[in-house]
């Protein structure tokens, strides 16, 4: 494996005193290190050289990216640190010991990149690959996937992550110091190539992972930890995430979650695509046996800088057995119905565990009617988007809206088939309409609260504010514009769904 003069120098410090002088390339271009042979008046390009000061010629040939690794100082070198990347030892040490110590630099990688390939003929778990890798990066180490769960980790002398290192269940990124990244920085998700993260913690090298179709499929993360990268090391860390890629696509259930499988199932059943008979196998699983209730959120910011994903991930964490995904511009839950006792605090639950995050957004959530079917999920998850339609309009200063308190409002728009309400008006009733243009009486609120009242005249007259006698007046009016008697219960129930239809149309529109 080819290595730079960063990486050697950062390795030979660990036992010597070296200092770099001249320029020195990031590419991973130099071969192994060679004793440097009297006579010789020419250093090949990519080369690394062993030699003592007294024994270097005074003015060789020195091609580009060259690295001499020189022990003692004198005047000549002062050629070589303008030509070359020196990396120098003042002081007098054994000259084969710091060859054996370079040969075992490039011996380390060489063992990486052996091990790599042997792993890869066993079906390597992403958790194997960052094994063999801690003992060339001696660092940190995380890969989570597309929904921001980890799925292998490493610390410092090799132990695995612990679960609370970010604070979350499945060491999910703790939400608000990752909210006080997104502030400074925006998440290169579409990123190609590694690229660096600054957090108050320090550094953190990151990789993103890509299938063949070039989709987001998680990221690799390496921790600075107290000692700043190396030039080069970019190039071990995208070597690394190439590497998992290429496990990944052979096992593509190493970057997937328990909840990824149901979320392709989910997506089919939305789309109406069929399902695998896999598919149908797992949601007979007793797993997925009892009721559930679908949400539906939307952010009326837009989700800048906040990956969708992220919050899925978040709002899973929030819910036990919940899986959330993007469904076109909104959010998508389905949660067991178990926390439909909990309907109350739902919201306040996650403004609680989220305030920073729901600062920084303005969120909409709509809950679906419980229901013991997976199948039927697209008309559940419609319920939810009629509830935050239907809440909006009647209840616009909240956050959280549930289908069956909007329940009818919906079916009574949806009686209409597409008609206008206007379709159904019976004969006689354009008069009433006419008439409350012109008056200060309403007609129609007469008649509305009339029904509602179930005809007593006393309940509706005490609603109205007037005398009994006056709304027997009123409504003798009213009836004799109708062609039918409002004893009948068909036409009453006619009579109130357009009635209404006219006060949700009214909502809709202002008036």
């Amino acid at each position: 494996m080819k290595l730079n003069a960063h990486i050697l120098f950062e390795h030979l410090s660990q036992g010597y005193t070296v200092t770099m002088y001249g320029e020195a390339g990031k590419k991973l271009l130099l071969i192994e290190p060679e004793l440097y042979m009297d006579n010789t008046l020419r250093f090949l390009s990519d080369h690394v050289y062993l030699a003592t000061a007294e024994h270097l010629p005074q003015r060789p040939i020195i091609e580009k990216n060259v690295v001499l690794v020189c022990i003692g100082e004198n005047s000549r070198l002062t050629y070589y640190k303008e030509h070359a990347t020196v990396l120098l030892i003042k002081k007098k040490v054994d000259f084969f010991q710091v060859y054996k110590s370079l040969q075992e630099i490039y011996e380390r990688f060489h063992l990486w990149e052996s091990r790599l390939l042997t792993l890869f003929l066993k079906s390597p778990t992403i958790q194997d690959i960052l094994d063999c890798s801690y003992p060339v990066l001696e660092r940190p180490i995380l890969v989570i996937n597309s929904s921001f769960q980890y799925v292998a980790s490493i610390l410092t002398g090799g132990n695995r992550w612990k679960n609370d290192r970010w604070n979350l269940p499945h060491a999910k990124l703790e939400p608000e110091a990752f909210l006080t990244f997104l502030k400074q920085k925006e998440l290169r998700m579409d990123a190609h190539g590694p690229f660096q993260m600054e957090l108050d913690e320090g550094n953190v090298l990151c990789v993103n992972l890509f299938d063949s179709g070039d989709d987001y499929v998680g990221c690799l993360y390496i921790e600075e930890a107290g000692r700043p990268f190396v030039p080069g090391e970019e190039k071990l860390a995208e070597g690394l995430a190439r590497m998992i890629e290429k496990a990944a696509e052979l096992s593509p259930s190493l970057l997937d979650g328990k909840r990824d499988s149901l979320k392709k199932i989910l997506r089919n059943l939305m789309n109406e695509m069929p399902l695998a008979p896999s598919q149908k196998l797992l949601l007979k699983s007793s797993r997925f046996n009892g009721n559930w209730l679908c949400v539906s959120i939307h952010c009326l910011k837009q989700f800048s800088a906040l990956p969708v994903s992220y919050i899925c991930s978040v709002m899973e964490s929030l819910f036990p057995d919940s899986t959330f995904f993007e469904q076109n511009t909104t959010i998508l839950g389905l949660i067991p119905a178990s926390h439909l006792d909990k309907t109350a605090p739902f919201f306040g639950e996650i403004t609680e565990k989220l305030s920073s995050l729901v600062e920084e957004m303005e969120l909409c959530i709509g809950i679906s009617n419980n229901f013991p079917d997976l199948y039927p999920l697209r008309t559940y998850y419609f319920q939810a988007e009629a509830a935050i339609e239907n809440g909006q309009l009647y209840a616009p200063g909240k956050n959280l809206y549930i289908f069956s308190d909007y329940a009818l409002q919906e079916m009574v728009m949806d009686a209409f088939g597409g008609f206008p309400v206007e379709a159904y008006f019976p004969a006689g009733f354009r008069a009433l309409l006419e008439h409350d243009r012109d008056s200060e009486v309403s007609y129609l609120e007469t008649l509305s609260v009339f029904l509602e009242e179930n005809m007593s005249y006393a309940k509706a007259a005490r609603r109205l504010f007037i005398h009994r006698s006056t709304l027997i007046e009123r409504m003798g009016r009213i009836t004799q514009e109708l062609p039918f008697d409002l004893e009948d219960p068909d036409k009453r129930l006619q009579m109130q769904i357009i009635l209404k239809a006219l006060h949700i149309e009214s909502k809709v529109h202002g008036r």
